[in-house]
């Protein structure tokens, strides 16, 4: 907060201030709020505690501190300092850094969260001229410096508010999904198979949150507010009373909730983005409370907000402004030519106010100031004005009603950016058990006492915890804000005076699983004999655990290895020293997510012996196989039921040991039979006995077991991609940021095999897959086609929207599988209604398994669904006579428009954008596809082969005016 504030929060207002005829709105949080004025008394986050501790000082563990977060900023800040730049490409060599280097670090990350405003002038004007070689008493000038502008941040939002300028909104207390506070089934409204959490239903707790935001806007600003936030435009009918009865008059959320409020899927646009139902759209509506009131509700326009908060920024300022003032241009021609231009509209732009910025050149003056100027322009000529929406409505009361809000959020019209996933869900029960248990006791606590507990319980209710959870948003340090979440809950037991229960000790996300050293490369079926025979392990995947021959006592394990054959898994555990020798009893038990499994256990069965639960295994085992290494009697096989005891079952496995050798195998018929392409996760653990857990095996987290092809499937077509074509037509290159390693879109095999009951496709990769951003799927840059041509004289020539490529004459797809991150689909080919492909379902129509240990994501669909979606019975479907294609792009969140979602191509590569694009606006998007190194014509012909265009839209383009790929 002390970092935002001193980097946006006051320069944001200013440049407003510059422009006296602009009127815009500012939602200024109460939680936020609370923070800054708890800095201003005093309070230092754990950044500014780093900082301040001279660099002599510093301990190890502080050092790893401010070497893991003082890089917490964009790369593009850190460019603007060299000194900064060259610390951060030392970060691997920070264990030789001086004295200087640490306190440069220091003050440089706090310099680089500091407006460029307030670096120009004094005091900080001659530090970022110095640049280098700081001092300790600087160090300090800087923090007095966002100080200072911390202090600022509420009295220039305040002024500019009485003057009339701007509009300041509030929001419940502690950011709350307000409608899941009400009641969490909400959430089923939307998606009806949703998985959900146990129902949260304190619709009092969400009332409260309304009040208290509501009266601490009004102890601060001196007037009561008119609008509200609804944290993350969350909305539904069930909490426009609650509202409304505050006095608040309007609230706002997104033009997708207004969709499906009026009985519409969306908003059609056409090819320059403009929305066609505009008199639907811009304008407020009215939703009834009933006898608690009613408010207006408004409705942004999402492809405008999200040009602002995200593609503006790779864009020149100027020219960016002049986009979006030719936006409202066309919506306002569009109102025009529907007769409708006699009434004011409103175009709501709304986003989040600092999170923009920072990816901006300079911070993005140059588009604000541009932007304002040329609002300030069109209201001289009385075509475009700005208005607040309190002020809209006042002189504009008679709007359309609503007769039901939806739903849904801003991000999309649901909730599931917070609940739904299995880390949400679970997370969900945490803050449901505890507030249960406030309930129960809360008569038993005296005021004060009260008072504290619910402040805890309503911060824990805060919707930014939900949002890290789960695949569909990364922080990049997930589990900090999960500890966090759960010292929250724990606080509410220690204020009552009560123990914490083991549930809140168990993180709600699993620790990372580790990849393996070396991964599965053949089938084995080694005697289970004890004996390390190399050549029966050859093929097997590994972890080594690092230490050697420095590791400490309790480092006894050595190495961990697993394997296939088509009856059974294999595991192999070797000691640094005979398993005797290390105690008078040794105990190893291997845990596992067992296929199937329904209960899980996060502890070690010993650590839970006598209520210890010491042991963390990272994960959620259901299964256990235990081998005691003094009798070597038959493993001791246990199953977790649905109390989270680990019970005995009466089965046997064969296991055998010889010096420090352990060998196991772990037939089907007990473990469960796997899929080629499963994952489960694993984790050996080795105990003194039924006294202590000695180490964990892998040290760094759960392993992740990937299941090779058991050599049950047929295979049907195998392409040898060669190494080195992923560029496309020949001359693409990749983007400039990090995440994009080299070799990762470098296809070196396409299979496709059959069993009885699926399809299955595996992409392997010359380069390392990358995960970074935490899809569901393990695909975090990857977009992965493949087009089926089952049914000849039929089909789509066109690929899927934005690659840019087609089937050739004589050609068409009838099925396409969409595989990538977030949105995987089934497609077939456009109607004469619906010129779009026809989705046919999501991620739960096949299954995407990401091995990044062996570069490889495997995508296996049942022949139920293709036959389905072929309109064919099973019995007809004949592969062998089918044409495939299968491509590789680069996944993009925030697509140009008709996109769908992979990345453009520039004429020289930028931070997210791939570079060699020739100058015609029809070039493919496809960096690789799956074509052997003989075939005629190349990738590189065929993706270059094509009539150059200049066409604005590619719906004015037909299937031959883009390059032609031949399927197999």
């Amino acid at each position: 907060m002390r970092l935002h504030a001193a980097k946006d929060y006051v320069d944001m207002a200013a440049i407003l201030d510059e422009y006296p005829d602009i009127r815009a709105t500012y939602n200024l949080t109460p939680s936020l709020l609370r923070q800054l004025l708890d800095l201003e008394s005093g309070t230092k986050d754990l950044y500014q505690i780093h900082t301040e501790i001279p660099a002599a000082d510093l301990t190890d563990d502080q050092k790893t501190f401010i070497v893991s977060r003082f890089f917490d900023i964009n790369p593009k800040i850190i460019t603007r300092f060299p000194r900064y730049q060259e610390i951060a490409n030392d970060r691997e060599n920070s264990d030789a850094w001086d004295e200087s280097t640490w306190r440069d670090l220091q003050l440089l990350f706090n310099l680089g969260w500091t407006d460029p405003t307030f670096l120009a002038q004094e005091p900080l004007a001659r530090l970022v001229e110095k640049g280098r070689n700081f001092s300790e008493e600087e160090k300090a000038i800087v923090l007095a410096e966002h100080l200072r502008l911390i202090s600022e941040v509420i009295p220039l939002h305040k002024r500019l508010q009485d003057a009339g300028q701007i509009e300041i909104t509030t929001t419940p207390f502690f950011h709350p999904i307000l409608p899941l506070l009400v009641d969490s089934n909400l959430a089923g409204r939307a998606v009806d198979d949703i998985e959900l959490p146990a129902r949260y239903t304190f619709g009092l707790d969400a009332v409260e949150q309304v009040r208290l935001g509501v009266a601490f806007y009004r102890e601060l600003f001196g007037q009561a507010p008119r609008g509200m936030w609804p944290a993350e435009g969350a909305v539904a009918q069930e909490v426009v009373g609650m509202i409304a009865k505050t006095g608040i008059d309007w609230i706002a959320t997104d033009e997708e909730v207004l969709a499906r409020s009026i009985g519409q899927t969306g908003f059609g646009r056409n090819a320059q983005e403009t929305v066609q139902e505009a008199d639907a759209l811009y304008r407020p509506y009215i939703a009834k409370g009933g006898r608690s009131g009613q408010l207006y509700v408004l409705f942004r326009d999402k492809v405008i907000s999200d040009k602002v908060g995200f593609t503006y920024s790779g864009e020149d300022g100027e020219a960016a402004a002049r986009d979006l003032i030719s936006r409202l241009h066309a919506i306002r021609e569009q109102l025009a030519g529907g007769g409708s231009l006699n009434q004011p509209y409103l175009v709501s732009i709304i986003l989040d106010g600092e999170n923009a910025w920072e990816h901006y050149p300079n911070d993005g003056k140059k588009f604000l100031h541009a932007l304002y100027r040329l609002l300030e322009e069109e209201q001289s000529n009385g075509t475009i004005r700005t208005i607040t929406p309190s002020h809209f409505i006042d002189r504009f009361p008679q709007q359309p009603q609503i007769e039901e809000l939806w739903a849904g959020s801003w991000v999309s019209p649901d909730y599931l950016t917070w609940i739904g996933e299995a880390e949400e869900n679970r997370a969900w029960n945490y803050l449901h058990r505890t507030r249960n248990f406030v309930l129960q006791e809360q008569r038993k606590l005296d005021e004060t006492t009260l008072a504290a507990v619910m402040d805890a319980i309503y911060t824990a209710e805060g919707s930014d915890w939900f949002w890290w959870y789960g695949s569909d948003q990364n922080s990049g340090d997930d589990a900090s804000f999960d500890e966090q979440f759960r010292r929250t809950l724990q606080r509410v037991y220690r204020l009552m005076e009560k123990p914490i229960p083991d549930f809140l000790k168990v993180p709600v996300i699993p620790a990372i699983a580790q990849q393996p050293d070396g991964g599965v490369t053949a089938l084995i079926s080694p005697d289970i004999d004890g004996i390390a025979d190399v050549a029966e392990w050859e093929g097997a995947g590994f972890y080594t655990e690092e230490g050697g021959t420095q590791a400490t006592a309790e480092q006894v394990v050595d190495r961990l290895y697993y394997g296939f054959d088509s009856e059974n898994v294999y595991l192999r555990l070797d000691s640094r020293r005979p398993w005797r020798d290390i105690a008078p009893e040794v105990r190893i038990g291997f845990y596992l997510t067992q296929p199937g499994g329904r209960y899980e256990q996060p502890f070690t069965r010993i650590s839970l012996l006598e209520d210890r639960a010491e042991t963390l295994l990272g994960f959620g085992a259901n299964m256990l196989f235990e081998v005691v290494i003094v009798d070597l009697a038959p493993p001791f096989i246990y199953r977790v039921d649905g109390k989270g005891n680990y019970q005995s079952v009466q089965e046997q496995v064969q296991s055998a040991s010889q010096g420090s050798v352990l060998e196991i195998a772990l037939p089907y018929s007990v473990f469960g039979k796997p899929d080629a392409g499963d994952q489960f996760r694993l984790r050996a653990v080795v105990s003194e006995g039924n006294q202590r857990d000695i180490q964990l095996v892998p040290g760094t987290g759960p392993a992740q077991i990937s299941v090779p092809d058991l050599g049950l499937t047929t295979p049907i077509l195998t392409i040898t991609d060669p190494v080195g074509d992923d560029h496309g037509p020949g001359s693409y290159t990749y983007p400039q940021d990090g995440v994009f390693g080299s070799g990762a879109y470098d296809l070196t095999e396409f299979a496709w095999a059959e069993d009885e009951s699926n399809y299955i496709f595996r992409f392997t990769f010359a380069g390392k897959l990358n995960n970074s951003w935490g899809a569901p799927n393990g695909m975090g840059i990857h977009t992965l086609d493949i087009y089926i041509d089952a049914i000849e004289g039929r089909g789509e020539r066109r690929l899927l929207p934005g690659r840019n490529a087609a089937l050739p004459e004589g050609s068409g797809w009838d099925l396409a599988i969409w595989a990538e991150g977030w949105t995987p689909a089934l497609y077939t080919p456009p109607t004469e209604t619906d010129p779009t492909p026809q989705k046919l379902g999501g991620s739960e129509a096949f299954q995407v398994i990401s091995d990044a240990g062996n570069n490889k994501i495997t995508i296996r669909i049942a022949k139920e669904t293709v036959a389905d979606a072929l309109q064919l019975d099973i019995a007809a479907l004949e592969p062998a006579s089918w044409g495939i294609l299968a491509t590789v792009a680069s996944q993009e969140g925030f697509p140009a428009g008709g996109v769908w979602r992979i990345r453009d191509v520039e004429a020289s590569a930028q931070q997210w954008r791939l570079g060699g694009a020739p100058a015609d606006t029809n070039h493919t998007r496809l960096i690789d596809v799956a074509y052997p190194a003989n075939f005629s014509p190349s990738q590189e012909e065929a993706l270059s082969s094509y009539p150059p265009s200049q066409a604005g839209s590619m719906d004015e383009l037909g299937a031959d005016d883009f390059a032609q790929l031949e399927g197999f």
